[in-house]
């Protein structure tokens, strides 16, 4: 009995002892953590506006030589849209590359005026570039309006873009009825014109991609002004009057 104790005794002490051993000499195995990974916030933003760089594809619009107002209308537009997503405004483009929405000049227009209801848009602002074939002495950007309800909106992307003094400004016109990118929306619209590519001065800013940039940007210190000044204050009166 007594042997049987001490032989017990003795593999317990070299099992323990071989443990020992063993938890020393195997490598420490470091246990993995887990890091949780917030989802990424959806971002709020205050209103939407829709950007049309006019022409696209097949379609270059208004051109001297290598200069096309499709590529003028692109830079000009992503700039816009740069300006407005800093400043919380959605910026939805018709297109955001060397396309055209269809082969058809009609249907291509309807399409990008439809943008604004798709994406329930504020404000939809289009950007085309000017050329007079009858002459080269014709100079500045003028800006066709929807409507009256678009006036404002107008107004606000005129005296932001005179900032720059790049060349006059020719004003404010009615393109409601005559251009089917405004007469086919649903929301408050402009057509920007942003010179004439035919006339010296002008072309010297317009195929300047500096230039092209600060115009943007621009324009889009209008809108915003024209969404705080009008879209917020439309908001708090609302919330007034609940």
């Amino acid at each position: 009995m007594t042997a049987l104790i001490i032989g017990f005794g003795i593999y317990k002490g070299v099992t323990w002892a071989f443990h020992t051993i063993a938890s020393l000499l195997a490598p420490e195995v470091q246990k993995e953590e887990v890091v949780e990974v917030e989802p990424e916030k959806e971002k709020t933003y205050i209103a939407t506006v829709v950007i049309d760089p006019g022409h696209g594809d097949w379609d270059p619009g208004a051109n001297v030589g290598n200069v096309l107002e499709k590529d003028i209308t692109l830079k000009t537009s992503k700039a816009i849209g740069q300006v407005l997503e800093d400043a919380d405004i959605k910026a939805v483009f018709t297109r955001e590359s060397d396309v055209s929405l269809s082969n058809n000049k009609i249907e291509d227009l309807k399409k990008r005026a439809a943008m604004s209801e798709t994406y329930q848009a504020n404000y939809f602002v289009s950007v085309h570039v000017n050329s007079y074939e009858e002459s080269d002495e014709v100079s500045g950007f003028e800006i066709y309006k929807k409507n009256d309800e678009s006036e404002s909106l107008a107004q606000n992307i005129g005296k932001s873009i005179e900032t720059l003094n790049y060349s006059k400004n020719r004003g404010i016109l009615d393109g409601g009825k005559s251009l089917q990118v405004l007469r086919d929306n649903t929301v408050p619209s402009v057509l920007i014109e942003l010179g004439y590519l035919n006339n010296k001065n002008d072309y010297s800013y317009l195929s300047d991609d500096e230039k092209l940039q600060k115009m943007g940007e621009t324009i889009a210190k209008g809108i915003i002004e024209e969404v705080q000044t009008h879209l917020l204050d439309n908001s708090s009166q609302n919330n007034i009057n609940q």
